[in-house]
């Protein structure tokens, strides 16, 4: 056996051999991301079986959503439309997305698309993205798996990378009886490392701009051989999507998500870059922060602006102390992203608590005619969806539907009812029913909708049968509440029964507390419910930056929201935690208004100030915070 040495970032047996070990904060994390090379462009030409080097680009309603390399290669990009693209390239294949018609039972490809009459779907795109997902978790069936999007994931290759590490070198097995410090001595130097199958190595002392060889000997460390052992894995398993299903990804390996994500689109199409530990800081110096993942939007604006920096190098001299005295102790993680530091587990998603399916309806629907129209197509959508998830997960139903529509730039309106089950499902028993809320919610005449939705709520396992008068009183006890057939609301997203809200009294989560889990525990929502708002549900992330495309209420990066009652103004990186946080905000405005009507609510009023101006005793309101302030909590 080698003799024992200390080596940078000494790691020590215990990080090979607890179970205790395997935590985020272990040297020996290996993280990959992974996403689809123009995935929307390469599913269809797929589907097409056309020759890898035919341009094509993916359309709906004229614009582009997916542009493929051969097509790039003509300067043909997002931000053009669908006959500026032609006129680029006279032999450019234009593929519209699937669509779903009325009457049609399935999502299909027609000649006569037309927004007014048909709705997007993503539902090829969908399974294709589940095809890709079996092939990762048959190669990798140990560590977490977390699903970012239709095309892109994060993998924990920790334990396979250890286990493989432990084949390797079977020395590391056992702790030498002459180890001083038993578990916690460091491990013996590692030998050399040949990186030849790695991919893009990003060499020790080189600039962002100078990445890419594969020499890579800067003094090896284990953290090294567990990075190019974990590249190794995704080579493989890239191989093997591609030998099935004739999809290229590429990937990025480091110790993170944030560096993994920042790595997996620095070599593109078909190729992936590893990210060593001691060349993160020159790789990270002279980048753009608000490349790195949460700090683009309005949140890396309103740092530039605050501290008049553009890349990571601009903001290293700020330091820890000074951050937090100015914007609290939660900054602490804009400190840390900016040197490549993350600590954010890789969580498997819950299953699907909810679907969706809405229209943006262009022209308005102002007769009822049109409007049944719409829940037919929706209803044909939800229909397809459940019947797929039913297939992955028999017994899956949901317990409400609901109708949601909008007028204008007015809040959504929404009518639900408890959903019965039938073993025949199809759209009519939907449409049955959507028919039914929308007689309920929709007046005679009058109307004029810009949006209407359908949502399936609370998805979860029927019982088999009765289990005794134990599942009989339970049913009993349930009842109640679903035997009300419908319940009107003015949230869109308020499918459970109302109770009353908690009146806040203290400042309540802001941005970086949920990132750093110390507002309410996230929920456990699927990327592609977080925007089903959108025919394009979830966009990958080349689409999320698509300026100006006419797709129906696409998701871009960041959301944002102003309360019309308080005029106060939201930012968020995401749809998921602007809808949250918007219920949030107006279930406190509801328990305000309890509280002012009745005396009821989850705190004391607070006393009025006296400012002796004869206001009548009301509290000046305080100036809000702008810049960067905003995105933290006031400090006490």
């Amino acid at each position: 056996m080698p003799p024992l040495a200390a080596p940078p970032q000494c790691k020590n047996p215990t990080h090979l051999l607890s179970p205790q070990a395997m935590t985020v904060f272990n040297p020996l994390r290996t993280i990959v991301h992974w996403d689809i090379d123009g995935a929307f462009a390469q599913f269809e030409q797929v589907r097409l079986g056309l020759p890898d080097d035919v341009p094509l680009i993916c359309s709906q309603w004229g614009a582009i959503i997916a542009v493929n390399y051969p097509a790039r290669a003509y300067g043909i990009k997002r931000m053009h439309n669908a006959r500026d693209a032609k006129r680029l390239c006279p032999t450019l294949v234009v593929q519209h997305v699937a669509t779903y018609r009325e009457g049609d039972t399935e999502a299909g490809y027609w000649d006569d698309v037309d927004r007014r009459t048909h709705k997007v779907s993503l539902d090829p795109y969908r399974r294709e993205s589940l095809k890709i997902l079996a092939i990762f978790r048959e190669m990798v069936p140990k560590g977490e798996l977390e699903k970012a999007s239709i095309d892109e994931a994060f993998m924990d290759l920790t334990p396979i990378v250890i286990e493989r590490l432990l084949e390797q070198h079977s020395y590391l097995r056992t702790v030498p009886p002459d180890a001083p410090d038993g578990l916690d001595s460091p491990l013996p130097t590692p030998p050399p490392l040949d990186w030849g199958k790695a991919g893009h190595v990003v060499r020790e002392g080189e600039g962002e701009g100078e990445a890419g060889g594969e020499d890579g000997q800067e003094g090896s460390t284990w953290g090294d051989w567990a990075l190019c052992i974990g590249a190794e894995v995704m080579a493989g398993v890239r191989a093997e999507v591609w030998r099935r299903l004739h999809y290229t990804c590429s990937a990025g390996i480091a110790h993170n998500k944030t560096l993994a994500k920042i790595c997996s689109g620095w070599k593109k199409p078909n190729q992936q870059t590893v990210l060593r530990l001691a060349a993160t800081p020159s790789f990270m110096r002279d980048m753009d922060f608000t490349d790195i993942r949460f700090l683009g939007g309005k949140l890396g604006s309103a740092i530039a602006e605050e501290y008049g920096a553009k890349t990571v190098g601009d903001m290293l001299s700020v330091t820890l102390d000074d951050m937090q005295a100015k914007f609290g102790v939660d900054s602490i993680w804009v400190y840390n992203v900016l040197r490549g530091i993350d600590h954010t587990e890789v969580k498997e998603k819950l299953a699907t608590k909810s679907m969706l399916a809405s229209k943006n309806t262009i022209p308005n629907v102002t007769t009822h005619r049109e409007g049944h129209h719409w829940l037919t197509v929706l209803a044909g959508d939800l229909a397809v969806r459940l019947r797929e998830a039913r297939d992955a997960s028999p017994g899956l139903w949901p317990k409400t539907l609901v109708l949601t529509t909008r007028v204008g730039w007015r809040d959504g309106r929404s009518r639900q009812m408890a959903f019965p089950y039938t073993r025949a499902l199809d759209a009519a028993h939907i449409v049955k029913h959507a028919r039914r809320l929308w007689e309920e919610h929709v007046p005679s005449n009058g109307f004029k909708f810009c949006n209407i939705s359908l949502a399936f709520h609370s998805l979860e396992k029927l019982e088999e049968g009765q289990h005794g008068i134990e599942g009989f009183l339970k049913r009993s006890r349930e009842e109640p509440g679903e035997r009300e057939a419908s319940v009107s609301s003015g949230v869109s997203e308020a499918p459970a029964k109302r109770r009353l809200p908690t009146l806040y009294t203290q400042p309540k989560p802001t941005l970086l507390e949920e990132f750093l889990g110390k507002g309410q525990a996230q929920p456990k929502v699927d990327p592609e419910e977080r925007a089903e708002e959108a025919d394009l549900s979830v966009e990958p992330v080349e689409t999320k930056a698509m300026a100006g495309a006419q797709s129906e209420g696409e998701t871009l990066d960041g959301a944002g929201w102003t309360c019309l009652r308080c005029r106060e103004a939201f930012v968020f990186p995401d749809e998921e935690w602007a809808s949250r946080q918007r219920a949030e905000h107006e279930d406190w405005h509801f328990a305000a208004d309890l509280q002012a009507e009745y005396g009821v609510g989850g705190g004391a009023p607070q006393a009025p100030q006296a400012n002796g101006g004869g206001n009548g005793g009301r509290k000046k309101k305080a100036a809000k915070p702008t810049g960067i302030k905003a995105f933290f909590p006031p400090k006490k």
